[in-house]
This record gives C-alpha cells, sequence and structure tokens, in this order.
C-alpha cells in the first residue's frame, strides 16, 4: 500500500533528539554554548549538498513530529549504512518506519524535480539489510515499514514535501 502525501512546508529548526545507533553518533551538536549568536545562514543555494541533505531530514523529522509522530532515532547507523530517521506513528506501536529522506534544491527550472525516484534497487536492498540490523539491534520490534520523504526545496524556507508511505517492501 502506498500513500502519498504531499504539502508545502515551512522549514523550522528542531533539535536533534534521542540517537540509537550500532556505532556512536560522532556528529557535532548544532548550536552555539552560552547562548552565543549564531552566524548568518547560508542562502540555501550556497549549501553543500551535504548541508542540503542536513536541512531536508530537519524538515523531514520537524513535518513528522507535527503529524504526531515519535522520532525514534536519526541517522541510525550500523555496518550496512545509515537510516535518516527511524520513526513510529502515535496510533501505530506495532510498526516501526524506516524513512529515507530526499532533498533537491528546486529553483527555477529544476522546481518539478523528483528526489525520490534516487531510492533505486540498490538503496532499496541496502534498506533492507538495514532493517534486519535494526531488528537484531531491538529485538522488540515486531513490524518495518519503508518510506520516502522527498522535499524540493522551493526557496529560503520553503519545501514541497511528499511522503511515500510503504515507498517499497520486503520482497522486492
Amino acid at each position: 500500500m502506498l500513500e502519498e502525501t504531499e504539502r508545502t512546508y515551512e522549514d523550522a529548526r528542531t533539535g536533534l533528539g534521542p540517537v540509537s545507533a550500532c556505532e556512536p553518533n560522532d556528529e557535532p551538536e548544532t548550536g552555539l554554548p552560552g547562548g552565543e549568536e549564531e552566524p548568518p545562514r547560508k542562502a540555501v543555494r550556497d549549501l553543500t549538498p551535504r548541508e542540503l541533505g542536513m536541512k531536508g531530514e530537519d524538515m523531514a523529522a520537524a513535518y513528522l513530529e507535527r503529524n504526531d509522530w515519535f522520532i525514534l532515532a536519526r541517522n541510525w547507523r550500523c555496518r550496512f549504512g545509515e537510516v535518516d530517521i527511524v520513526a513510529q506513528e502515535a496510533d501505530d506501536d506495532d510498526t516501526v518506519v524506516l524513512v529515507e529522506v530526499k532533498t533537491r534544491l528546486a529553483l527555477g527550472e529544476r522546481a518539478d524535480e523528483m528526489p525520490e525516484l534516487s531510492v533505486d534497487a540498490k538503496k532499496r536492498r541496502r534498506y533492507r539489510n538495514l532493517a534486519h540490523a535494526y531488528i537484531v539491534d531491538h529485538p522488540d520490534v515486531d513490524s518495518i515499514r519503508f518510506d520516502v520523504i522527498a522535499l524540493n526545496v522551493v526557496g529560503e524556507s520553503q519545501a514541497r514535501l511528499r511522503h511515500l508511505r510503504g515507498a517499497f517492501g520486503w520482497d522486492e
């Protein structure tokens, strides 16, 4: 069952939430100590691909939280790779959802690009391996679903978001 949700979504700065991983997450914390002011933000067109991806993951996590999802982990890692977001819907405590977030800068002629198309067979196979590792690491998990959140960043603080629930399955 593939269900797609598309919205225009305002960027929101969110905290990272809890992180669970096979290996420690060595990413530096965001924000400055002592309440110092942060340096001015880069224009969206000046972001590196990694920075754009992180911005997309922040927006996807904020979208999920605003829709009453629980973020169980961000950037969960094991030997097979990394899951962008591990989450659960508030009304379904039996299913853990592994979310792949794909973000593209969609200014001008690129406004109709579909980032979700980059979740190819190789990426889906890797996510299935990640799911097996997640189950080994969390034996209480009964069910896993694979979702994709695709974001087209269309302005400094706006993106078009598509949430593909059940984007692929175990047997593809």
